[in-house]
């Protein structure tokens, strides 16, 4: 969800160095807390981990191929 930033709002990014996305991000991966969302390094530790898993599955894939008609899959194969 792409939020509006209030004229306050945006010179604090602004002074603050974040740039654009980066609440959004924040938001994504961040934890919930009282009126708004933090990024922890957890939340950072989890995130690198989850991409690190979605990088290897990537790898697996490179070269297989999907034939679809319609709604069905009706084959896979190495291509």
């Amino acid at each position: 969800m792409k939020l509006k930033l209030t004229p306050h709002a945006a010179m604090r990014f602004a002074q603050r160095g974040f740039r654009d996305g980066d609440a959004e991000l924040i938001m994504a991966i961040g934890t919930e807390v009282e009126g708004g969302y933090l990024m922890r390094e957890k939340d950072v530790r989890e995130a690198e981990a989850w991409l690190k898993r979605q990088a290897h599955k990537l790898r697996r894939l490179v070269g297989k191929r999907v034939i679809v008609a319609g709604d069905m899959i009706v084959t896979a194969y190495h291509a």
